[in-house]
């Protein structure tokens, strides 16, 4: 080969990296415009299997990719949102959803108006609305534009490659290579075909990439050809899913193992007729597409997807049931402190999802936190020992600051909304607060041992003294927590108030107190246990009004 076929190679994988970057970027931003909506959505999930297969089918659209959206269907199932007949229907959806991005890269081959050119003028105007103007709507509508500019530019790229590497004469339908003629437009053994589809789509993860690839190639391959590696690309992009379902939960592993089961189903289903009666799909679908063979090959990936999911949606519960004998229960797979419930690193794909219920996993901790408090002041005001529980959970609520506190990390260097953006800069210094009351609750436990080891007891009223205040304290646990989990500022005033009646605890305790010694009805070991637990509930006051009142960083009055 020349070299000038080798740098027409390079350039080949050069639009193939372009359009998948456009379709990423594009993707990316529609997300963070339509996040918020296609996490009330996900929310509202219902066991409507039709409902289900319209919103995988959107969310997918949004996104540009089904192996996103399994991957993150596989998120959402390990951590709960989705119950797994749930997300098979989503799964449908998906595949269907997928066909989209075909749809307008088969733009791309039509006569007359030059979508390329356009496409690349629509990027263009997204440079220079991100250019010239600090608003956020305006640099996301922006970047989506700069996104589609993307996908047309690297298919155009491709499309010019692909026309010196194939053609030695385009005009008289000359290969270059023949044995190009006998692979693209020959009668090559189907099975052998669908093998390169699914190879083709787990190397570049994307079923809409390989469609690309087939629509730059255009008239240089037979209609029959293409239908083949479709075939096989819907069961490749399976793949990513079930690497993403390692070390995850047994419903998220179904779930991957769903999405092989219903495009190999749907593969093998269609491979007899195809091969059989291929002749009269071509003129079917030639009759809904016209003779132009991107055309031809976006509505089949479409048709086919369909169709597919028409033949399959009425045998959803027989799915999850064969799945269900495929990877059994485990006794063990159950959530546990020591371990993440609410995130996932596949919820990074869905930032706005990411957020939401990153805060559900800080209530979790906060309420290990309060557990622990409860336990250390019962131990200290005599209501028996949990000393091996308040431990396991202080192991638990280290864990569980650095887990949180890293996949925090992570989401900050996704691309995300302004107020998402406050939202995780607030949880960084809640994460920190929840830790410190635990750490409040250890030295409280450490106190009883104190006394423990020098046979001493508080009076009868300062065990009282202690109990209001710590009744206190658990009631401003509750509302501030309560605050934040529903992101409510009219409870912000009776954090405020029960701060400041735990502030004033401090200061009446420490007078009565003062009160006790004068009249040497104190020792000094117990009267100095005393001033520092109550000091630290004083404290642990304060950092339960931090998590109540970090709302205010990103929640309008």
């Amino acid at each position: 080969m020349s070299s000038t076929v080798y740098y027409n190679i390079f350039f080949l994988l050069g639009g193939i990296a372009v359009l998948m970057f456009g379709m990423k970027y594009m993707g990316a931003n529609l997300e963070l415009v339509a996040g918020g909506n296609m996490r009330k959505m996900l929310g509202k999930m219902t066991s409507n299997r039709f409902a289900g297969v319209g919103i995988g089918a959107l969310v997918t659209a949004i996104i540009n990719s089904s192996t996103a959206t399994t991957v993150m269907l596989v998120g959402f199932v390990n951590v709960g949102l989705l119950t797994l007949s749930q997300a098979t229907s989503v799964i449908m959806g998906a595949n269907i959803g997928t066909t989209i991005t075909a749809q307008i890269l088969s733009l791309s081959g039509g006569e007359g108006l030059d979508i390329n050119a356009i496409a690349a003028l629509i990027a263009a105007l997204g440079i220079i609305c991100t250019m010239f103007t600090k608003k956020d709507k305006v640099h996301k509508l922006g970047n989506i534009l700069i996104g589609i500019g993307l996908i047309f530019i690297g298919l155009k790229i491709m499309s010019l490659a692909v026309d010196y590497i194939v053609w030695a004469d385009k005009a008289n339908q000359v290969f270059r290579f023949e044995w190009m003629r006998t692979f693209l437009q020959g009668n090559v053994f189907p099975l052998i075909l669908i093998l390169v589809g699914i190879v083709l789509t787990a190397i570049v993860h994307s079923s809409a990439a390989v469609t690309g690839i087939l629509i730059a190639l255009g008239a240089a391959i037979n209609f029959q050809t293409a239908v083949f590696v479709i075939l096989g690309s819907n069961v490749g992009t399976c793949i990513t899913s079930l690497v993403s379902s390692i070390g995850t939960s047994v419903n998220a592993k179904r779930t991957a193992i769903i999405h092989l089961l219903f495009n190999l189903f749907g593969c093998v289903i269609f491979i007899v007729p195809c091969w059989i009666w291929g002749e009269y799909l071509d003129k079917a679908i030639t009759a809904i597409s016209g003779s132009l063979m991107e055309r031809k090959i976006a509505n089949f990936h479409t048709v086919f997807n369909l169709l597919t999911t028409i033949l399959l949606l009425p045998f959803t519960n027989l799915l999850v049931k064969l799945v269900t004998k495929i990877v059994p229960d485990k006794a063990d797979d159950t959530a546990k402190k020591h371990s993440l419930t609410f995130i996932d690193s596949r919820l990074l794909e869905t930032p706005p999802v990411a957020v939401e219920y990153t805060k559900k996993e800080i209530v979790k901790m906060s309420g290990i936190a309060k557990e622990n408090l409860i336990l250390a002041t019962d131990m200290l005001l005599g209501n028996g020992e949990n000393a091996e529980t308040l431990k396991d959970n202080e192991k638990a609520l280290n864990y569980l600051n650095h887990s949180i506190t890293a996949f925090l990390t992570q989401l900050m260097s996704k691309g995300l909304t302004e107020k998402d953006e406050k939202k995780i800069g607030s949880y960084y210094h809640v994460v920190s607060d929840v830790e410190r009351i635990g750490d409040y609750a250890e030295n409280i436990m450490e106190y009883y041992f104190k006394l423990k080891e020098e046979g001493q007891n508080f009076s009868d009223g300062a065990i009282e003294e202690l109990k209001a205040m710590t009744g206190t304290v658990l009631e401003l646990f509750d509302v501030s927590v309560r605050a934040f989990e529903n992101r409510d500022l009219s409870l912000l005033t009776e954090v405020d108030r029960l701060e400041k009646i735990t502030d004033q605890y401090s200061i009446d305790l420490e007078d009565k107190h003062i009160e006790r010694v004068k009249k040497g009805g104190c020792s000094a070991q117990v009267g100095s246990v005393y001033l520092q637990t109550v000091s630290n509930l004083e404290r642990v006051g304060d950092h339960i009004t931090n998590i109540g009142f970090s709302i205010k960083n990103y929640v309008k009055a």
